[in-house]
Order: structure tokens, then sequence, then C-alpha cells
């Protein structure tokens, strides 16, 4: 093979790639502000690369080792980014859904499990029409990102509807000396969405009293 050829590897390609990157954001952007630290961010791994890939040419010598030893990383590397960041739970409501909230509350007795392992990586959770679900699961048994869709696949915050929603604080309350973890998220008409601490604390006085009365039937 050219030795020219044999120079070029995984490591090398991204670390030109990162620091390209990280001029063209310099170039484009007039006024970087937060910016410059994705621009810091992306030099320091393209140097970061490019000292790994010198030192595996040093130690391996082989083309072909060093290329597979390289792709292997990369694709090991995409595998753990995508574990860590992309899985996603989808809860799903109803297409006339009406209300302005999601709730799931964990550790409820006799509720179903969310049968979320550590190897799910994509979970459909059907919301009732209420919009409060309860669940025998751990309020940890969960994935990282969340999507919500109306059961006629149009997803929120999307083009194809007016609707959007975001993740409120996670919080509990306490009902006959337990407490139980919830998550919330608020569905509101884009642009979204607005919150006040009022808001919120008011509607974990309304989910605690609407769960105790669950509770009693």
């Amino acid at each position: 093979m050219n030795n020219t050829l044999k120079k070029i590897t995984p490591f090398l390609i991204l670390s030109i790639s990162s620091i390209i990157w990280a001029i063209v954001i310099v170039i484009k952007e007039k006024e970087l502000g937060w910016g410059i630290f994705a621009v810091l961010t992306l030099i320091v791994i393209g140097i970061l690369l490019f000292a790994i890939d010198f030192g595996l040419k040093k130690w391996l010598k082989s083309y072909k080792k060093i290329f597979l030893t390289e792709l292997t990383l990369t694709l090991l590397m995409i595998v753990i980014y995508s574990y860590k960041f992309n899985r996603t739970k989808t809860l799903v409501i109803p297409a006339e859904f009406d209300k302005s909230y999601v709730t799931i509350i964990y550790g409820v007795k006799n509720s179903k499990d969310l049968s979320i392992s550590a190897l799910t990586w994509n979970k459909k959770i059907e919301i009732p029409k209420n919009g409060i679900l309860l669940t025998s699961s751990d309020f940890n048994e969960d994935l990282r990102e969340t999507d919500i869709k109306m059961d006629s696949g149009v997803y929120l915050n999307s083009d194809q509807t007016e609707k959007g929603f975001t993740r409120l604080t996670e919080s509990e309350f306490e009902s006959d000396g337990r407490f139980f973890k919830f998550r919330t998220w608020k569905i509101q008409n884009q642009p979204c969405c607005f919150y006040t601490t009022k808001e919120i604390d008011e509607y974990k006085t309304q989910l605690k009293a609407k769960f105790k009365e669950k509770a009693s039937r």
C-alpha cells in the first residue's frame, strides 16, 4: 500500500475533521459567546485524537493493526455515546388529550411495571386519558431521553402539531407515610413552554389529592 495512504487512519480523519469544524464555527459565527467552549472542546479533541493516533503508529507499527484498532475504538465510542444519550422512552397520549401535564408516579404497589432494563434502548409507554400513570417501577428505572407522541403517530415538538412539551423538575410527595417520586412533563402550544414555581407547587398539591383519591377506592 502507498506510504501516504498508510498515514490515513480513522483517528487522523476525526482529528482533522474536529479542528476544521472548530475553524468553520469561528468563521461563520460573528459572536461566539458560549460557542467558544465548543470551539475549544473540538480543538482539544482534535489534538487528543492526533496524539493517540501518533502513539498507536509508534506502538503497533502494522497499518492493518492500527486501522482495525482505531476503527474498533471509534465504533465502541459511538455505541457508548448512543447508549448513554440516545436511549429514549416515548410517552403515547390519546389524540384528543386535553390535559396540561403528563405525570408518571413511581413505586406504586399493584401497578404495572414499565419493564425497562439495562438492555432497553427504546420504550413506548401508554399514558391514560387523565395524564397520570402509576407504576410499580423504581424511580431510577428510566431512559435518559423522552419523546411524547399522540396515538395517531404525531410527535409533540414537531412541525406536525402546534403542541410542544418540556420536562418539569423531578419531585416527590408524601401519602399515608410513604414518599412517592414522580416525573412530570408540561404540554402547551408552541412556543413551549412557560411555567412558574407557584404553578408547579399547585400542580403537586392537585396531584397528591388525585393520588389519594384513587388510592382510597
